[in-house]
């Protein structure tokens, strides 16, 4: 099965790539580089910017461990790097049709916009770091901690659509946590932990094995410009007042309260 990537340029996203690679046909890699304002942090005071610099650092450090292996992936695959904001030219839809792909598979872009989404209507699968639709929009593996509902931490692989991630869900996973873990590792848990069964639900939704089931308009909408150092603050304290560990001792009870899809997870992925 030949699938396109439209991805971004950070070690986790190699790390997909390579996931993908291993068991598919994985024909082409359009990498579109990051936003610079993700990180901006020059409208802060000194105090907030460097928390928030060191914030984004203890990141970097905890993605450089859990997928560092993968920092020359994208050069064994043809691969195109375009400019943020630049996914949906004409040109780059012109590259996609003549690759002719069975599914192109999203994976930390800007929004895919037409003529894609219709060109290839159901045939474009988005891996959404959050789980809808408990938390919509953005920063959804991050807001969760900020209400102590870590429960609703995870991914959700689901078809593109115009609206954003309200597509049909295809699958959903929640990370295998531990007491000690901080919210670095467990963001990259989910990753690691998505990676190994994104092609098996690739495969099996190709193969007509898997119904996408609808998603429900609920939820909390999250955005990232209320993402202020306050609120990563909050969320650091909660981890120090032991929110995981309080989670982990009622872990079941507290998951059935917030059902993801499938209602438990398939072993066999």
């Amino acid at each position: 099965m030949k699938v396109v990537l439209l991805t971004s340029d950070s070690l986790r996203h190699n790390y997909i790539a390579a996931s993908l690679a291993e068991s598919l046909d994985l024909a082409l890699i359009i990498t579109e580089n990051k936003s610079p304002n993700i990180q901006d942090t020059s409208s802060y005071g000194k105090k907030d910017a460097q928390f928030l610099a060191d914030h984004f650092k203890a990141r970097a450090e905890s993605e450089e461990k859990y997928f560092g292996e993968y920092l020359d992936f994208t050069k064994k695959i043809p691969s195109i790097q375009v400019q943020n904001g630049s996914i949906n030219n004409e040109e780059i839809f012109k590259i996609i049709t003549d690759t002719a792909p069975d599914l192109i598979v999203l994976f930390g872009t800007s929004i895919i916009k037409e003529p894609l989404l219709s060109h290839f209507k159901d045939r474009i699968i988005n891996l959404h770091l959050g789980l809808s639709p408990y938390y919509r929009g953005s920063a959804t593996n991050l807001y969760p901690y900020l209400f102590d509902e870590p429960e609703c931490i995870g991914a959700t692989i689901h078809l593109a659509t115009e609206n954003v991630d309200k597509g049909a869900i295809l699958y959903q996973l929640r990370p295998d946590m531990a007491p000690a873990d901080t919210m670095h590792d467990i963001g990259n848990k989910v990753i690691k932990k998505a990676g190994k069964v994104l092609p098996k639900i690739l495969q099996e939704y190709a193969t007509g094995k898997i119904t996408p089931k609808k998603q429900k308009d609920s939820g909390r909408l999250c955005r990232n410009k209320d993402v202020t150092p306050y609120v990563i603050r909050e969320i650091y304290k909660n981890f120090e007042q032991g929110m995981i560990s309080r989670y982990l001792k009622n872990k079941e009870k507290r998951d059935l309260k917030k059902p993801i899809t499938p209602k438990s997870p398939i072993e066999d992925f």
